[in-house]
């Protein structure tokens, strides 16, 4: 079989990458014939039945090792990337025992578990004259359960795009959660999706629910639909007739079209519609005076208008011959649950929700329709639930502009998504239009869906703050840690400087106490703080060897010692990922000659 030893986790830059690695090697127990075929058609299986997830074929001077350990290492980063991820690395090389491997990592154990499911899959490929792709959905959900936990989700790897061009680090601020981080110290900013350490907390308050959005819109004079509360399903009948036909129901605290339904016209459709927002919530249920024409989302940042996309829900149009589930199921086999593949256009799902609304339409699931006939899948137009989207951001009127920017403004909220009806986006909101509701989570993925740039959106969201600290590292003998620390313990009047040596950790003498045994959980802890502007790592060489650099590059290296131990491939990744290295005879002389304070 294939027996795999991990030999390292890297935090930072190593011989291998810039970004965090595993580095791990495999040696193959059996020697036959039979057993190397077997393993080379598992390969070969695996390529073809996921090609998405390979670029490179294996050269044939490869050793079957070799093979072996190139197709595991491509097959788990892509299975890591398909439905949440942001990693690139992933590489192999020959060894004389079998070969060495390394991958990315978000989490060190997220990516192991995925290297161990690539060896076992290659070996049923090999081994099974029956294996399909299928066969490893079940093993590919466990894994990809837990990168929704410890990856970045689709927000976050949009802002990672942008920031990656940018040379803007991006770190978790909190561990299996949704707050990223991008920047370091004082030049950071932490996100939750698109909101932001930026945004004001009554602004966040206000959007939470349709109701305060409803009384910020008309306390600032601008048009929002009408509407009642209801708590009951007899009070209908009547909320109906002082609402009037056509109207829309919806739940007061969910996003993403959840138990919306909109178009209502009939009291059967009404209850059916009450029945759907019941299922989101135990609140009262909204509902809201129609209004015609079609769905924008004004999306605000900073202060200005970015842009403004038009949501339209998805149709099929008949042909004669295919029933509707036929026709959904083309478009839906162009999305996926990989974003990236489908430009973030999600699939419209087969559910009651859907029955409902072509029952509407008197049609069905099994329904031909005629050619040319154009059939609605949904009565909402929102991208997670199929919509697609339009960029109209040229042809808003200015006073449309202006009503958006001043209700971000004044909500206090850096990225804003506000929701707009209108027949004609322009016309002035005066004479057309109404405002629904405002989020201070807007999605960017409906941005990109409309056909905007990802490294552009990017930019506009994170702004000019979120860049790199000087940040530099000092390398001593184990006994120079000492020296170290107590130089740095003494030292005072250095506003924003932060420093970890020898298990102490502080920021302009107040020390720290660092939770988690991670390789430079020090680091990462100094990394967080607002108020630093400045950071020294004092550390060994055996510390860089075992754990990698403590961040991908460094403004300065100082080599505090003649004879470091410190390999000549280690040397080298300390000399390409650093602005400058310096050699100094030990800590004594560096801390003479050094700037920092």
């Amino acid at each position: 079989m294939i027996n795999i030893k991990l030999d390292a986790t890297y935090f930072g830059a190593s011989p291998f990458a810039a970004m965090p690695v595993l580095v791990a090697s495999i040696t193959l127990s059996e020697n036959t014939p039979d057993f190397a075929t077997k393993l080379q058609q598992g390969a070969l299986r695996l390529r073809t039945d996921f090609p998405e997830w390979f670029n490179a074929t294996p050269s044939p001077q490869q050793s079957v090792a070799e093979t072996v350990a190139h197709t595991a290492t491509q097959w788990a980063l892509g299975a890591l990337n398909e439905v949440r991820g942001f990693l690139h690395d992933a590489g192999a090389e020959a060894t004389p025992e079998g070969a060495r491997l390394w991958l990315g990592f978000h989490h060190p154990g997220v990516s192991l578990s995925a290297l161990e499911l690539a060896l076992k899959v290659l070996i049923e490929a090999g081994q099974s004259k029956t294996f399909d792709r299928h066969g490893v959905d079940a093993r590919l959900t466990s894994l990809w359960k837990l990168c929704w936990q410890h990856h970045p989700d689709y927000q976050a790897r949009i802002l990672m795009e942008g920031a990656s061009v940018q040379d803007i680090p991006a770190l978790p601020f909190i561990s299996g959660s949704k707050y990223w981080q991008y920047g370091w110290g004082s030049r950071s900013r932490i996100f939750f999706e698109t909101m932001s350490n930026a945004d004001g907390q009554v602004g966040h308050q206000l959007q939470h629910s349709k109701l305060s959005s409803k009384a910020v819109f008309n306390s600032l004079g601008f048009s929002t639909p009408e509407y009642l509360l209801v708590n009951d399903i007899g009070e209908l009948a009547a909320t109906a007739e002082t609402i009037g036909w056509p109207c829309v129901v919806k739940p007061l605290y969910s996003g993403g079209g959840k138990g919306v339904t909109a178009g209502i016209n009939s009291l059967s459709e009404l209850e059916t519609a009450f029945a759907l927002a019941r299922r989101f919530t135990k609140d009262a249920v909204m509902v809201e005076k129609f209004v015609p024409g079609d769905d924008h989302r004004l999306m605000v940042i900073d202060g200005k208008l970015f842009a403004a996309i038009r949501r339209e829900p998805s149709t099929v149009t008949g042909n004669g011959r295919s029933t509707i589930v036929q026709l959904l199921e083309e478009i839906n086999r162009s999305r996926s649950v990989n974003m990236l593949k489908s430009r973030y256009l999600m699939p419209i799902p087969m559910d009651s929700v859907l029955e409902q609304h072509l029952a509407v339409q008197g049609c069905r699931l099994d329904t031909v329709p005629e050619p040319g006939r154009r059939i609605t899948l949904r009565s909402n137009a929102n991208r997670s639930t199929g919509g697609i989207c339009h960029d109209v951001t040229e042809r808003v009127h200015p006073h449309v502009r202006q009503m958006a920017e001043t209700v971000a403004g004044t909500m206090g909220l850096a990225a804003a998504g506000i929701d707009y009806m209108t027949t004609d986006i322009e016309k002035s909101w005066h004479n057309d239009g109404a405002l629904i509701e405002a989020n201070t989570t807007p999605g960017l993925s409906v941005l990109i869906a409309a056909g905007q740039d990802p490294v552009t959106v990017a930019a506009a969201v994170l702004g000019e703050l979120p860049a790199r600290i000087p940040f530099r590292i000092a390398v001593v003998r184990q006994s120079g840690l000492e020296h170290a620390e107590l130089f740095l313990s003494n030292l005072t009047g250095t506003e924003g400087f932060g420093w970890t040596c020898n298990g102490e950790t502080a920021i302009d003498g107040m020390p720290l106490r660092v939770k988690g045994s991670a390789p430079w959980s020090a680091v990462q802890t100094l990394l967080r703080h607002k108020s630093v502007n400045q950071l020294l790592v004092v550390c060994t060489a055996e510390d860089i060897v075992r754990h990698g650099m403590p961040v991908d590059k460094v403004r300065r290296v100082a080599l505090c010692g003649d004879e470091l131990p410190l390999p000549s491939e280690w040397l080298q990744v300390l000399t390409e990922q650093s602005e400058t290295v310096e050699r100094f005879s030990d800590w004594q002389a560096y801390s003479a000659a050094a700037r920092l304070w």
